[in-house]
Formats: C-alpha cells, structure tokens, sequence
C-alpha cells in the first residue's frame, strides 16, 4: 500500500509530500525532477527511474531495534510503501491504484548523493540492504496514499511491455 507520496521539482529542492498524484507514461510523476529531466541522475541510464519506491517498515525497525530515527522522505524516493514486500516487484509489471501501471527495474539502493546532502552516514550503515526499487510508468494514472501495488497478470504485462515505447532493461 502507498504510505507517502513526494516529488521535488529539482535536485536540490527539498521535496513536497502530497495526497495524491498523476503518474505520467514514460515520465514519471507530475513536476517530478525525474520526470522534467532535473533530477540528480537525469539523463544516466543506469540509474535514472521515472519513480523510486521504499518500504517504511526498515525505518520502523531502525528506530525500535537501534534507536536511529530516520524519516523515509530523507532518502528523498517518491513512493513510501508499507505492508508490501517491493523485493516481490523485481523484474515485473506491477499496478498502484486502479490505473497506473510501472515496470520494475533494479533495486535502488541510497547513494553517496543522499548521504551528503543529508549528513546522516548511517544510512549506508543501516539502509543500503533494506533499499527500495526503481520503476518506469508504463501506463499513466493517479496515485494516491492509501492505494493498493499488485501485480500485473504476465499476459498483460507482455502486452503493456509490447505496445510501451519504453527500452527493454
């Protein structure tokens, strides 16, 4: 289930949580710096996903089994998952709400961008195995906190995965 939803319009611009939001084929998620071409890793084939996702639940642990508090949006993903284990999204096509449809592309670990612009090593530390995914939208839609991530039939999917303009990864 999505518990958060964030966008910055830029690199460098702190992120801005919202309710719901239109996930753009081919994108990424209105006014998002990935989906403008002004994110960190804009125009880096490897690691510019038009969506990134994190499940909230490493967080939780991380405070009740060390007492290292850490709010997902520092890691600065778009999509905070929870009650869904993103590890079962790995190589498939998968839908968020009734509409939006993402391909999964690799795991998305935190990087050493992340780690300077928040100071917080123990990132690495704690957080570079319990990572989230990256994703392309293949179909466009609204997402909204609250709704549900399933996947995708593979019949549809070799379909969607057809008729998308998208590179095969």
């Amino acid at each position: 289930m999505i518990h958060a939803i964030y966008t910055s319009p830029q690199s460098d611009a702190p992120t801005v949580r919202h309710t719901e939001i239109e996930a753009i084929a081919g994108q990424g998620l209105r006014d998002d710096r990935y989906a403008t071409g002004r994110g960190y890793y804009s125009g880096v084939p490897e690691w510019d996903a038009h969506v990134t996702l994190i499940q909230r639940e490493p967080f939780d642990a991380l405070a009740q089994q060390k007492g290292v508090i850490l709010d997902p949006c520092e890691l600065r993903r778009n999509l905070v998952t929870e009650r869904f284990d993103l590890g079962l999204l790995l190589g498939r096509v998968f839908r968020i709400g009734p509409q939006a449809v993402f391909r999964c592309r690799k795991e998305w670990p935190p990087c050493a961008h992340i780690v300077r612009r928040t100071g917080r090593r123990e990132i690495f530390q704690y957080l570079a195995r319990s990572t989230g995914i990256g994703a392309d939208v293949l179909v466009g839609g609204r997402v909204a906190v609250g709704d549900a991530i399933t996947l995708v039939p593979t019949e549809e999917a070799a379909a969607l995965l057809a008729a998308s303009s998208l590179p095969q990864r």
